[in-house]
């Protein structure tokens, strides 16, 4: 059971997870252990599945993002799509979908010749694959972690009561 102190320790590590025990539990109002046992028992529970960094795709030649929607043969006669479709390149998210498109990649690439070519060469040749369509960013304005999006809980350090006035 997930309480408000780890959402305040899930909160906290959404924005940053390389923030310390230490820091979290100052923030919090915890010992950095009493935060380690509940950071353990969050991974094991599979809550926390695993910590990730955030990376400029600009700075490492990769600024042209684009998403695939990809319509296959229904049925797809035993041909497992998600799997042919996880193995492109450039591909950072790969989710099913319900409506006219059956499938929804984001894709980057240097530029739109790479972005073709993985269309081209391992995309279309998919032996299930009917369409595709294909909508390129011009310009990214949010993109967030997992989550990062939804107030978990506020993490401030909890207030302590006033001292009741003693009556004589």
């Amino acid at each position: 059971m997930i309480d408000s102190i780890d959402r305040d320790i899930l909160s906290i590590l959404i924005d940053d997870a390389s923030t310390s025990k230490a820091e979290i539990g100052r923030r919090i109002g915890l010992a950095p252990a009493g935060v380690s046992e509940r950071v353990r028992r969050l991974e094991d529970a599979g809550v926390v599945r695993g910590y990730e960094v955030r990376l400029d795709p600009k700075q490492l030649g990769k600024p042209l993002l684009a998403f695939v929607f990809v319509t296959e043969a229904k049925p797809s006669q035993g041909f497992d799509t998600p799997t042919a479709l996880s193995l492109v390149t450039g591909l950072e998210e790969l989710h099913k979908l319900a409506g006219d498109d059956c499938f929804l990649l984001k894709i980057r690439a240097t530029d739109t010749d790479e972005l073709n070519t993985i269309i081209e060469r391992e995309i279309n040749p998919v032996e299930s694959v009917t369409h595709v369509r294909t909508t390129i960013a011009l310009q990214s304005l949010a993109e967030r972690p997992p989550l990062a999006g939804h107030r978990l809980k506020r993490h401030t350090r909890p207030h302590t009561a006033a001292p009741r006035p003693r009556h004589s």
